[in-house]
Protein backbone atom coordinates (compact mmCIF):
# COMPACT_ATOMS: atom_id res chain seq x y z
CA UNK A 1 0.00 0.00 0.00
CA UNK A 2 2.57 2.65 0.87
CA UNK A 3 4.67 1.72 -2.14
CA UNK A 4 1.68 2.51 -4.29
CA UNK A 5 1.39 5.69 -2.72
CA UNK A 6 4.91 6.51 -2.76
CA UNK A 7 5.08 5.62 -6.37
CA UNK A 8 1.84 7.85 -6.75
CA UNK A 9 3.39 10.89 -5.84
CA UNK A 10 6.80 10.44 -7.78
CA UNK A 11 4.55 9.56 -10.64
CA UNK A 12 2.43 13.25 -10.44
CA UNK A 13 5.67 15.15 -9.43
CA UNK A 14 7.40 13.71 -12.42
CA UNK A 15 4.38 14.64 -14.76
CA UNK A 16 3.76 17.81 -13.22
CA UNK A 17 7.38 18.86 -13.70
CA UNK A 18 7.61 18.03 -17.23
CA UNK A 19 4.61 20.25 -17.99
CA UNK A 20 6.17 22.52 -20.73
CA UNK A 21 7.20 25.85 -19.47
CA UNK A 22 4.89 29.16 -21.10
CA UNK A 23 6.83 30.96 -23.51
CA UNK A 24 7.29 34.63 -23.47
CA UNK A 25 7.21 36.65 -26.74
CA UNK A 26 6.56 40.34 -26.86
CA UNK A 27 4.76 41.56 -29.66
CA UNK A 28 6.13 44.48 -31.31
CA UNK A 29 5.40 46.58 -34.86
CA UNK A 30 5.36 49.82 -36.59
CA UNK A 31 7.59 51.71 -39.47
CA UNK A 32 10.97 51.10 -38.99
CA UNK A 33 12.91 54.92 -39.03
CA UNK A 34 16.35 53.89 -39.03
CA UNK A 35 17.90 49.98 -40.60
CA UNK A 36 21.56 49.14 -39.52
CA UNK A 37 23.28 46.08 -41.11
CA UNK A 38 25.73 44.75 -38.07
CA UNK A 39 29.00 43.26 -38.34
CA UNK A 40 27.76 40.62 -36.21
CA UNK A 41 25.58 38.99 -39.14
CA UNK A 42 22.17 40.65 -37.86
CA UNK A 43 20.19 43.87 -38.81
CA UNK A 44 19.26 46.88 -36.38
CA UNK A 45 15.78 48.28 -36.83
CA UNK A 46 14.76 51.19 -34.55
CA UNK A 47 11.21 50.72 -34.69
CA UNK A 48 8.55 54.06 -34.27
CA UNK A 49 4.95 53.74 -32.85
CA UNK A 50 3.07 52.09 -32.00
CA UNK A 51 5.16 49.88 -30.29
CA UNK A 52 8.40 51.33 -30.60
CA UNK A 53 12.28 50.67 -29.45
CA UNK A 54 15.87 49.11 -30.83
CA UNK A 55 15.32 45.70 -32.33
CA UNK A 56 17.83 43.50 -33.62
CA UNK A 57 17.19 40.59 -36.63
CA UNK A 58 19.45 37.49 -36.41
CA UNK A 59 19.93 34.53 -38.61
CA UNK A 60 17.75 32.80 -36.27
CA UNK A 61 14.43 34.84 -36.66
CA UNK A 62 12.00 33.13 -38.34
CA UNK A 63 11.26 35.61 -41.41
CA UNK A 64 7.98 35.94 -43.15
CA UNK A 65 7.82 36.73 -47.48
CA UNK A 66 9.10 40.03 -47.69
CA UNK A 67 12.10 38.94 -45.89
CA UNK A 68 14.40 40.93 -43.25
CA UNK A 69 13.94 44.73 -42.73
CA UNK A 70 16.43 46.35 -45.67
CA UNK A 71 15.38 50.01 -45.57
CA UNK A 72 14.05 52.94 -43.84
CA UNK A 73 10.04 53.10 -44.26
CA UNK A 74 9.25 49.35 -43.94
CA UNK A 75 6.46 48.29 -41.63
CA UNK A 76 7.39 45.86 -39.56
CA UNK A 77 5.81 43.46 -36.94
CA UNK A 78 6.55 40.06 -34.97
CA UNK A 79 7.48 38.98 -31.76
CA UNK A 80 10.47 39.63 -29.57
CA UNK A 81 12.30 37.47 -27.30
CA UNK A 82 15.64 38.08 -25.54
CA UNK A 83 18.24 40.98 -25.07
CA UNK A 84 21.20 41.22 -27.90
CA UNK A 85 23.93 43.01 -29.12
CA UNK A 86 24.35 44.75 -32.15
CA UNK A 87 28.02 45.34 -33.55
CA UNK A 88 27.71 48.24 -35.54
CA UNK A 89 31.44 48.89 -35.94
CA UNK A 90 34.58 47.12 -34.89
CA UNK A 91 37.05 48.95 -34.23
CA UNK A 92 36.83 50.91 -31.85
CA UNK A 93 33.98 48.64 -31.17
CA UNK A 94 30.38 49.92 -31.22
CA UNK A 95 27.67 48.14 -29.75
CA UNK A 96 24.01 48.69 -29.26
CA UNK A 97 21.73 46.85 -27.48
CA UNK A 98 17.85 45.67 -28.56
CA UNK A 99 15.65 43.16 -28.28
CA UNK A 100 16.37 40.34 -30.46
CA UNK A 101 13.76 38.83 -33.11
CA UNK A 102 12.12 35.65 -32.81
CA UNK A 103 9.80 36.20 -35.64
CA UNK A 104 8.66 39.28 -38.09
CA UNK A 105 6.87 40.15 -40.89
CA UNK A 106 7.54 42.92 -43.61
CA UNK A 107 5.82 45.37 -45.59
CA UNK A 108 7.65 46.02 -49.37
Amino acid sequence: MIRRAVASVLLCGALLLSAPAPALAYPFGGQASIVLPCFNVAILAIIGAPIDGWYIWTTATETFNNGPPTSSGQWLLGLTSIPYICLVWPAPIILVPGMAISMMGSSQ
